[in-house]
C-alpha cells in the first residue's frame, strides 16, 4: 500500500542506487490510484495543507518515474534486457529501446569501418554454406543470414570459424 513516507523512500533508494530498485509488478496502477485519491481529497477539502501534500506527492512520483527511465536507458545502452524487479510496462519500454539502440547501431556501423568499405580484406573468408540457416546475431552484434543451403557468402573471419567449426559451412579459396 502506498503512502507518502513509502513514496520518499522509495524515491530515495532510487535516487542511492544505480540499479533499479524492485517494486510491485502493479506499481504504476497503484501509483496513478493513490495519486487520484489524493487529489480527490485535496479538491474536497480544499485545505491548503492537502493541496501541499497532493503537490509534493506528484513531484515525488514524477521522480521516481524519472530515476527509473534514466536507468532504464542506461540498461539498453549497456545491451541488457533483464526485467528482474520491473513492471510489465518498464520491461515492454526496456525492449522497445534495446530495438531501437540495436537497429541505430546498426545503420551507424559504417563508421567503424575500415576504409569505408567494411572489415579488413584479410578478416573477411569466403565460405559455401552446406545447410539452410535462419538469421542469427554474431559476435560482432552483427545480424547474419538467411543462408541458403549451397550459398556463397563472405563473413568476418570470427563468424566463418564458427559456421566451419559447426560444420554448417566450408571454406572456399
Amino acid at each position: 500500500m502506498l503512502n507518502y513516507s513509502r513514496l520518499r523512500e522509495m524515491q530515495r533508494s532510487e535516487i542511492a542506487s544505480s540499479e533499479l530498485c524492485p517494486v510491485e509488478e502493479d506499481f504504476y496502477t497503484q501509483l496513478k490510484g493513490f495519486l487520484e485519491e489524493k487529489r480527490g481529497e485535496a479538491l474536497e477539502t480544499q485545505n491548503l495543507l492537502v493541496i501541499k501534500e497532493y503537490e509534493n506527492l506528484r513531484k515525488i512520483a514524477r521522480a521516481i518515474v524519472n530515476k527509473r527511465n534514466e536507468k532504464l536507458v542506461l540498461l539498453a545502452l549497456r545491451g541488457k534486457k533483464e526485467t528482474m524487479g520491473m513492471t510489465a510496462e518498464e520491461a515492454d519500454f526496456l525492449g522497445h529501446l534495446s530495438h531501437d539502440i540495436e537497429e541505430n547501431d546498426a545503420q551507424l556501423a559504417f563508421i567503424f569501418e575500415e576504409n569505408g568499405t567494411g572489415p579488413k580484406k584479410d578478416n573477411i573468408k569466403r565460405i559455401r554454406l552446406l545447410k539452410n540457416i535462419s538469421p542469427y546475431k554474431g559476435l560482432d552484434e552483427n545480424v547474419y543470414g538467411p543462408f541458403n543451403e549451397g550459398e556463397v557468402a563472405e563473413l568476418p573471419a570470427a563468424e566463418a570459424q564458427w559456421l566451419l567449426k559447426e560444420k554448417m559451412a566450408e571454406l572456399l579459396a
